[in-house]
Protein backbone atom coordinates (compact mmCIF):
# COMPACT_ATOMS: atom_id res chain seq x y z
CA UNK A 1 0.00 0.00 0.00
CA UNK A 2 1.30 3.58 -0.77
CA UNK A 3 1.54 6.13 1.54
CA UNK A 4 2.53 9.97 1.63
CA UNK A 5 6.10 9.19 4.00
CA UNK A 6 6.48 13.03 4.19
CA UNK A 7 5.38 16.35 2.46
CA UNK A 8 7.81 19.40 2.78
CA UNK A 9 7.02 23.08 1.69
CA UNK A 10 10.17 23.89 0.03
CA UNK A 11 9.77 27.31 -1.24
CA UNK A 12 6.80 30.46 -0.56
CA UNK A 13 6.50 33.58 -2.50
CA UNK A 14 3.46 35.88 -1.41
CA UNK A 15 2.55 38.84 -3.30
CA UNK A 16 1.22 41.63 -1.64
CA UNK A 17 -2.54 40.29 -1.65
CA UNK A 18 -3.61 37.13 0.08
CA UNK A 19 -5.02 36.07 -2.93
CA UNK A 20 -1.15 35.99 -4.77
CA UNK A 21 0.43 33.21 -3.79
CA UNK A 22 3.11 30.29 -4.66
CA UNK A 23 4.14 27.57 -2.84
CA UNK A 24 6.55 25.07 -3.48
CA UNK A 25 6.30 21.47 -1.78
CA UNK A 26 8.44 18.05 -2.27
CA UNK A 27 6.45 14.92 -1.60
CA UNK A 28 7.74 11.48 -1.00
CA UNK A 29 5.50 8.53 -1.48
CA UNK A 30 6.20 4.88 -1.16
CA UNK A 31 5.53 1.49 0.35
CA UNK A 32 3.72 1.72 3.81
CA UNK A 33 5.90 -1.53 4.89
CA UNK A 34 9.16 -0.08 3.83
CA UNK A 35 10.68 2.15 5.85
CA UNK A 36 12.68 4.56 4.03
CA UNK A 37 11.73 3.73 0.80
CA UNK A 38 10.28 6.31 -1.37
CA UNK A 39 10.00 8.21 -4.08
CA UNK A 40 10.04 12.17 -4.60
CA UNK A 41 7.95 14.01 -6.36
CA UNK A 42 7.17 17.79 -6.90
CA UNK A 43 4.45 20.50 -7.02
CA UNK A 44 3.77 24.15 -6.69
CA UNK A 45 0.30 25.01 -5.06
CA UNK A 46 -1.19 28.46 -7.08
CA UNK A 47 -3.54 31.29 -6.70
CA UNK A 48 -5.43 32.20 -9.75
CA UNK A 49 -4.12 35.63 -8.94
CA UNK A 50 -0.24 34.25 -9.38
CA UNK A 51 -1.06 31.68 -12.43
CA UNK A 52 -2.15 34.75 -14.22
CA UNK A 53 0.96 36.74 -13.43
CA UNK A 54 2.62 33.29 -14.83
CA UNK A 55 0.83 32.86 -17.66
CA UNK A 56 1.28 36.90 -18.71
CA UNK A 57 4.71 36.30 -18.72
CA UNK A 58 5.30 33.24 -20.54
CA UNK A 59 1.56 33.38 -22.95
CA UNK A 60 1.13 29.49 -21.60
CA UNK A 61 1.74 27.25 -18.69
CA UNK A 62 1.55 23.33 -19.09
CA UNK A 63 -0.43 22.31 -16.13
CA UNK A 64 0.97 19.15 -14.61
CA UNK A 65 2.25 19.95 -11.22
CA UNK A 66 0.01 22.53 -9.88
CA UNK A 67 -2.70 22.82 -7.41
CA UNK A 68 -4.63 26.28 -8.45
CA UNK A 69 -6.68 27.41 -5.60
CA UNK A 70 -8.03 30.38 -4.30
CA UNK A 71 -7.03 30.96 -0.16
CA UNK A 72 -3.71 28.45 0.79
CA UNK A 73 -5.19 25.90 2.74
CA UNK A 74 -2.62 23.12 4.01
CA UNK A 75 -5.22 20.81 5.01
CA UNK A 76 -6.67 20.60 1.83
CA UNK A 77 -3.51 20.26 0.32
CA UNK A 78 -2.86 17.36 2.48
CA UNK A 79 -5.94 15.93 1.79
CA UNK A 80 -5.61 16.18 -1.59
CA UNK A 81 -2.30 14.63 -2.16
CA UNK A 82 -3.58 11.90 0.09
CA UNK A 83 -6.24 11.33 -2.34
CA UNK A 84 -4.30 11.25 -5.56
CA UNK A 85 -1.98 8.63 -3.77
CA UNK A 86 -5.15 6.64 -2.69
CA UNK A 87 -6.48 6.94 -6.20
CA UNK A 88 -3.10 5.77 -7.72
CA UNK A 89 -2.33 2.56 -5.82
CA UNK A 90 -1.84 -0.20 -7.61
CA UNK A 91 -0.01 -3.54 -7.12
CA UNK A 92 2.82 -3.18 -9.36
CA UNK A 93 4.81 0.01 -7.72
CA UNK A 94 6.17 1.07 -11.34
CA UNK A 95 2.40 1.46 -12.67
CA UNK A 96 1.29 3.52 -9.42
CA UNK A 97 4.26 5.65 -9.63
CA UNK A 98 3.80 6.43 -13.28
CA UNK A 99 0.03 7.27 -12.41
CA UNK A 100 0.88 9.39 -9.83
CA UNK A 101 3.58 11.58 -12.07
CA UNK A 102 0.18 12.47 -13.88
CA UNK A 103 -0.42 14.36 -11.08
CA UNK A 104 2.87 15.84 -9.77
CA UNK A 105 6.26 16.39 -11.30
CA UNK A 106 8.42 13.10 -10.28
CA UNK A 107 12.64 12.75 -9.79
CA UNK A 108 12.40 9.69 -12.14
CA UNK A 109 11.25 12.04 -15.05
CA UNK A 110 13.75 12.21 -17.97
Amino acid sequence: MLVVKSLIQSYEDWGTDLDDFYISFEVDIGCKDIIGSADMFTFEVVSPKRLSKIVSDSNIEIGRGYLIMNDFNINQVQQVVNNIVKKCQNEDYNLAMKDISKYFRWQMDN
